[in-house]
Protein backbone atom coordinates (compact mmCIF):
# COMPACT_ATOMS: atom_id res chain seq x y z
CA UNK A 1 0.00 0.00 0.00
CA UNK A 2 2.85 2.14 1.02
CA UNK A 3 4.38 2.49 -2.49
CA UNK A 4 1.12 2.75 -4.35
CA UNK A 5 0.20 5.59 -1.77
CA UNK A 6 3.70 7.32 -2.66
CA UNK A 7 3.40 7.49 -6.33
CA UNK A 8 -0.76 8.37 -5.77
CA UNK A 9 0.44 11.32 -3.65
CA UNK A 10 3.45 12.08 -6.21
CA UNK A 11 0.51 12.77 -9.05
CA UNK A 12 -1.72 14.76 -6.81
CA UNK A 13 1.31 17.20 -6.06
CA UNK A 14 2.19 17.56 -9.97
CA UNK A 15 -1.77 18.42 -10.32
CA UNK A 16 -1.90 20.49 -7.41
CA UNK A 17 -3.97 18.52 -4.90
CA UNK A 18 -1.56 19.80 -2.50
CA UNK A 19 0.38 23.22 -3.55
CA UNK A 20 4.20 22.82 -4.11
CA UNK A 21 4.61 26.76 -2.71
CA UNK A 22 3.23 28.70 0.07
CA UNK A 23 0.77 31.59 -1.68
CA UNK A 24 2.01 34.98 -1.60
CA UNK A 25 -1.24 35.83 0.38
CA UNK A 26 0.95 33.83 3.65
CA UNK A 27 3.25 36.60 3.98
CA UNK A 28 1.07 39.33 4.30
CA UNK A 29 1.12 41.94 7.04
CA UNK A 30 -1.73 41.59 9.79
CA UNK A 31 -3.85 44.28 11.21
CA UNK A 32 -2.07 43.62 14.88
CA UNK A 33 1.51 44.57 13.38
CA UNK A 34 1.62 48.58 13.93
CA UNK A 35 0.30 48.08 17.53
CA UNK A 36 2.86 47.88 20.82
CA UNK A 37 1.87 45.08 23.17
CA UNK A 38 0.41 48.21 25.51
CA UNK A 39 -1.77 49.04 22.50
CA UNK A 40 -3.11 44.91 21.98
CA UNK A 41 -3.77 44.68 25.63
CA UNK A 42 -5.73 47.65 25.79
CA UNK A 43 -8.27 46.46 22.68
CA UNK A 44 -11.96 46.18 23.59
CA UNK A 45 -12.29 42.28 24.91
CA UNK A 46 -14.38 40.00 22.67
CA UNK A 47 -15.77 36.89 23.30
CA UNK A 48 -14.10 33.47 22.47
CA UNK A 49 -14.45 31.62 18.83
CA UNK A 50 -17.15 29.11 20.03
CA UNK A 51 -19.02 31.94 21.71
CA UNK A 52 -18.42 34.45 18.77
CA UNK A 53 -19.84 31.53 15.94
CA UNK A 54 -23.01 29.89 18.36
CA UNK A 55 -20.95 26.36 18.13
CA UNK A 56 -18.91 25.02 20.49
CA UNK A 57 -15.29 24.48 19.40
CA UNK A 58 -13.46 23.37 22.22
CA UNK A 59 -11.82 26.95 22.33
CA UNK A 60 -12.11 28.77 25.50
CA UNK A 61 -8.44 29.55 25.90
CA UNK A 62 -9.04 31.66 22.29
CA UNK A 63 -10.09 35.00 22.17
CA UNK A 64 -10.81 37.15 19.12
CA UNK A 65 -8.21 39.98 19.17
CA UNK A 66 -8.59 42.03 16.21
CA UNK A 67 -10.98 41.07 12.92
CA UNK A 68 -7.72 39.27 11.36
CA UNK A 69 -6.05 37.95 14.87
CA UNK A 70 -7.27 35.79 17.76
CA UNK A 71 -5.42 35.81 21.25
CA UNK A 72 -4.63 31.81 22.54
CA UNK A 73 -3.22 31.89 26.22
CA UNK A 74 -0.78 29.64 26.90
CA UNK A 75 1.35 28.68 30.06
CA UNK A 76 4.16 27.60 29.22
CA UNK A 77 6.52 30.30 29.79
CA UNK A 78 7.80 33.11 27.98
CA UNK A 79 9.06 30.69 25.15
CA UNK A 80 5.86 28.81 24.02
CA UNK A 81 6.14 25.60 21.92
CA UNK A 82 2.84 26.21 20.09
CA UNK A 83 4.48 29.36 18.41
CA UNK A 84 7.95 27.51 18.38
CA UNK A 85 6.88 24.76 16.09
CA UNK A 86 4.10 26.81 14.21
CA UNK A 87 6.91 29.22 13.16
CA UNK A 88 9.31 26.15 12.19
CA UNK A 89 6.23 24.99 10.13
CA UNK A 90 5.44 27.96 8.40
CA UNK A 91 9.36 28.36 7.63
CA UNK A 92 10.11 24.89 6.45
CA UNK A 93 6.92 23.24 4.78
CA UNK A 94 3.57 24.59 2.85
CA UNK A 95 1.20 23.07 5.35
CA UNK A 96 -1.48 25.74 5.87
CA UNK A 97 -1.15 27.13 9.68
CA UNK A 98 -2.00 30.27 11.37
CA UNK A 99 1.14 32.50 11.49
CA UNK A 100 2.47 33.44 14.31
CA UNK A 101 2.39 37.45 14.83
CA UNK A 102 3.68 37.93 18.45
CA UNK A 103 4.30 36.68 21.68
CA UNK A 104 3.01 38.91 24.62
CA UNK A 105 3.37 38.40 28.46
CA UNK A 106 5.26 37.42 31.24
CA UNK A 107 6.41 34.49 33.37
CA UNK A 108 4.20 31.46 32.71
CA UNK A 109 1.16 33.16 31.58
CA UNK A 110 1.60 34.75 28.02
CA UNK A 111 -0.43 34.97 24.79
CA UNK A 112 0.36 34.07 21.28
CA UNK A 113 -1.09 36.85 18.66
CA UNK A 114 -1.61 34.75 15.80
CA UNK A 115 -3.61 34.84 12.33
CA UNK A 116 -7.99 34.18 12.51
CA UNK A 117 -8.70 31.25 10.12
CA UNK A 118 -11.98 31.76 8.14
CA UNK A 119 -13.48 28.25 7.75
CA UNK A 120 -15.57 25.63 9.43
CA UNK A 121 -13.75 22.51 11.47
CA UNK A 122 -13.47 19.43 9.29
CA UNK A 123 -15.80 17.61 11.64
CA UNK A 124 -18.68 19.92 10.51
CA UNK A 125 -18.33 19.47 6.73
CA UNK A 126 -17.23 15.99 6.47
CA UNK A 127 -20.98 14.43 6.76
CA UNK A 128 -21.53 17.04 3.50
CA UNK A 129 -18.25 15.90 1.16
CA UNK A 130 -18.73 12.97 -1.21
CA UNK A 131 -16.85 10.20 -1.06
CA UNK A 132 -13.99 11.82 -3.74
CA UNK A 133 -13.58 15.16 -1.30
CA UNK A 134 -13.15 12.94 1.74
CA UNK A 135 -10.35 11.14 -0.23
CA UNK A 136 -9.18 14.09 -1.11
CA UNK A 137 -8.59 15.20 2.71
CA UNK A 138 -6.76 12.16 3.36
CA UNK A 139 -4.06 12.58 0.34
CA UNK A 140 -3.80 16.27 1.48
CA UNK A 141 -3.39 14.99 5.20
CA UNK A 142 -1.02 12.18 4.26
CA UNK A 143 0.81 15.25 2.46
CA UNK A 144 0.65 17.01 5.43
CA UNK A 145 2.69 14.58 7.54
CA UNK A 146 5.32 13.70 5.49
CA UNK A 147 6.61 17.16 4.97
CA UNK A 148 6.42 17.56 9.09
CA UNK A 149 8.82 14.19 9.13
CA UNK A 150 11.20 15.51 6.90
CA UNK A 151 11.77 18.83 9.16
CA UNK A 152 15.27 18.82 10.41
CA UNK A 153 15.89 20.73 13.45
CA UNK A 154 18.68 20.30 15.42
CA UNK A 155 15.98 20.00 18.67
CA UNK A 156 15.06 17.11 16.97
CA UNK A 157 17.04 15.00 19.48
CA UNK A 158 15.44 15.94 22.90
CA UNK A 159 12.04 14.28 22.80
CA UNK A 160 8.78 16.26 23.23
CA UNK A 161 7.87 20.22 22.75
CA UNK A 162 10.18 22.45 20.35
CA UNK A 163 12.03 24.98 22.35
CA UNK A 164 15.19 27.41 21.49
CA UNK A 165 18.50 25.33 22.84
CA UNK A 166 18.21 21.60 24.19
CA UNK A 167 16.35 21.77 27.75
CA UNK A 168 13.62 19.43 27.72
CA UNK A 169 10.58 20.31 28.41
CA UNK A 170 7.38 18.22 30.10
CA UNK A 171 5.17 16.46 27.75
CA UNK A 172 2.02 17.41 27.09
CA UNK A 173 0.58 14.63 24.86
CA UNK A 174 -2.08 12.35 24.45
CA UNK A 175 0.27 9.34 24.17
CA UNK A 176 0.03 9.54 27.94
CA UNK A 177 -3.51 9.09 28.37
CA UNK A 178 -5.98 11.39 30.33
CA UNK A 179 -5.19 10.78 34.03
CA UNK A 180 -1.71 12.37 33.95
CA UNK A 181 -0.89 13.56 30.39
CA UNK A 182 1.94 15.47 31.45
CA UNK A 183 5.02 13.65 31.78
CA UNK A 184 8.62 13.63 31.52
CA UNK A 185 10.98 15.65 31.03
CA UNK A 186 13.12 13.13 28.96
CA UNK A 187 16.82 14.60 28.46
CA UNK A 188 17.23 12.20 25.45
CA UNK A 189 15.25 9.39 23.05
CA UNK A 190 16.87 6.64 25.41
CA UNK A 191 14.85 8.31 28.81
CA UNK A 192 11.60 8.34 27.03
CA UNK A 193 12.56 4.48 25.84
CA UNK A 194 13.26 3.62 29.27
CA UNK A 195 9.55 5.23 30.83
CA UNK A 196 7.92 3.55 28.48
CA UNK A 197 9.81 0.19 28.60
CA UNK A 198 8.71 0.68 32.73
CA UNK A 199 5.16 1.18 32.26
CA UNK A 200 5.38 -2.14 30.36
CA UNK A 201 6.74 -3.95 32.66
CA UNK A 202 4.10 -2.83 35.06
CA UNK A 203 1.49 -3.73 33.15
CA UNK A 204 2.71 -6.84 32.94
CA UNK A 205 2.59 -6.78 36.55
CA UNK A 206 -0.89 -5.43 36.62
CA UNK A 207 -1.94 -8.09 34.80
CA UNK A 208 -0.88 -10.68 36.41
CA UNK A 209 -1.86 -9.80 39.76
CA UNK A 210 -5.28 -8.11 39.64
CA UNK A 211 -6.84 -9.48 36.29
CA UNK A 212 -5.69 -13.16 36.89
CA UNK A 213 -4.10 -13.45 33.47
CA UNK A 214 -1.40 -15.85 33.60
CA UNK A 215 2.41 -15.17 33.81
CA UNK A 216 3.33 -16.76 30.72
CA UNK A 217 0.60 -15.22 28.77
CA UNK A 218 1.57 -12.11 30.09
CA UNK A 219 5.06 -11.94 29.35
CA UNK A 220 4.26 -13.12 26.03
CA UNK A 221 2.08 -10.00 25.06
CA UNK A 222 4.99 -8.06 27.27
CA UNK A 223 7.91 -9.09 26.09
CA UNK A 224 8.71 -6.51 23.18
CA UNK A 225 10.34 -3.33 24.36
CA UNK A 226 9.53 0.49 23.27
CA UNK A 227 10.43 0.73 19.01
CA UNK A 228 12.76 3.33 19.07
CA UNK A 229 14.04 2.27 16.09
CA UNK A 230 13.32 5.55 14.02
CA UNK A 231 14.75 8.78 14.49
CA UNK A 232 12.21 11.70 16.09
CA UNK A 233 9.91 13.52 13.88
CA UNK A 234 8.25 16.55 14.22
CA UNK A 235 4.65 15.32 15.72
CA UNK A 236 1.57 16.95 15.43
CA UNK A 237 0.23 15.32 18.68
CA UNK A 238 -3.30 15.88 18.32
CA UNK A 239 -5.02 15.55 14.33
CA UNK A 240 -8.52 15.36 14.88
CA UNK A 241 -11.53 16.40 12.96
CA UNK A 242 -11.83 19.47 15.46
CA UNK A 243 -8.34 20.88 14.75
CA UNK A 244 -8.48 20.63 10.78
CA UNK A 245 -10.56 23.77 9.26
CA UNK A 246 -11.96 23.66 5.59
CA UNK A 247 -10.92 27.11 5.00
CA UNK A 248 -13.25 29.70 2.80
CA UNK A 249 -9.91 29.57 0.66
CA UNK A 250 -10.25 26.18 -0.19
CA UNK A 251 -7.25 24.42 1.68
CA UNK A 252 -7.44 22.80 4.49
CA UNK A 253 -5.89 24.38 7.67
CA UNK A 254 -3.80 22.49 10.76
CA UNK A 255 -4.29 24.52 13.89
CA UNK A 256 -3.78 23.56 17.83
CA UNK A 257 -0.34 22.55 17.70
CA UNK A 258 -0.09 22.36 21.77
CA UNK A 259 1.19 18.80 22.21
CA UNK A 260 2.82 18.73 19.57
CA UNK A 261 6.90 17.88 19.50
CA UNK A 262 9.75 15.64 18.50
CA UNK A 263 8.25 11.93 19.11
CA UNK A 264 8.93 8.50 17.60
CA UNK A 265 6.95 8.42 14.11
CA UNK A 266 4.70 5.79 15.19
CA UNK A 267 2.98 8.20 18.36
CA UNK A 268 0.88 10.38 15.06
CA UNK A 269 -0.83 7.36 14.26
CA UNK A 270 -1.21 5.79 17.87
CA UNK A 271 -2.68 8.95 19.35
CA UNK A 272 -4.91 9.79 16.11
CA UNK A 273 -6.67 6.63 16.13
CA UNK A 274 -6.90 6.94 20.40
CA UNK A 275 -8.31 10.30 19.86
CA UNK A 276 -10.67 9.00 17.56
CA UNK A 277 -11.97 6.48 20.40
CA UNK A 278 -12.08 9.12 23.07
CA UNK A 279 -12.90 12.07 21.49
CA UNK A 280 -16.50 12.17 22.04
CA UNK A 281 -17.62 12.95 18.85
CA UNK A 282 -19.67 10.36 17.08
CA UNK A 283 -18.23 11.87 13.53
CA UNK A 284 -14.70 10.38 14.91
CA UNK A 285 -16.02 7.04 14.64
CA UNK A 286 -16.69 7.32 10.87
CA UNK A 287 -15.71 4.27 8.89
CA UNK A 288 -13.86 6.08 5.87
CA UNK A 289 -12.47 8.29 8.28
CA UNK A 290 -10.60 5.19 10.39
CA UNK A 291 -9.70 4.04 7.02
CA UNK A 292 -7.95 6.84 6.38
CA UNK A 293 -5.89 6.91 9.68
CA UNK A 294 -2.87 4.41 8.51
CA UNK A 295 -3.19 6.03 4.99
CA UNK A 296 -2.63 9.46 6.61
CA UNK A 297 0.20 8.30 9.44
CA UNK A 298 1.40 5.59 8.12
CA UNK A 299 0.04 1.67 9.30
CA UNK A 300 2.01 1.32 12.72
CA UNK A 301 -0.64 -0.95 13.76
CA UNK A 302 1.90 -3.12 15.94
CA UNK A 303 2.92 -0.10 17.99
CA UNK A 304 0.09 1.24 18.57
CA UNK A 305 -1.03 -2.67 19.86
CA UNK A 306 1.88 -2.32 22.28
CA UNK A 307 1.40 1.17 23.07
CA UNK A 308 -2.76 -0.29 24.36
CA UNK A 309 -1.05 -2.58 26.79
CA UNK A 310 1.51 -0.83 28.19
CA UNK A 311 -0.50 2.84 28.59
CA UNK A 312 -2.58 0.45 30.84
CA UNK A 313 -0.41 1.16 34.05
CA UNK A 314 -0.61 4.97 33.28
CA UNK A 315 -3.68 4.85 35.54
CA UNK A 316 -1.61 3.74 38.31
CA UNK A 317 1.71 5.40 37.72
Amino acid sequence: MGFVADVLDGIGTIVGVVPSTRPPSDYGPSDVDHLTEEEMRSLPKRPTLSEELGVELGDNNILRLTDGTVDKIVFDGPEPSEATTLDMVFRNTTIPVPRVRRVIGTGEDVSIIMDYIKGRQLGHVWPTMSFFEKLRVGFILRRYIRQLRTIRHSRAVVPGPAAPGFEARVCQSHIFGTRQPQRGPFASYAELAAFWNERNRSSMEIETTYWNVPPEEAQACHKEPFDDSHPLVLTHGDLNMRNVLVGDDGRLWLIDWGASGFYPIWFEFTIMTYQAKVIGAPIEDDVFWMRLMPFICGPYYHQARWHSRASSSLNFL
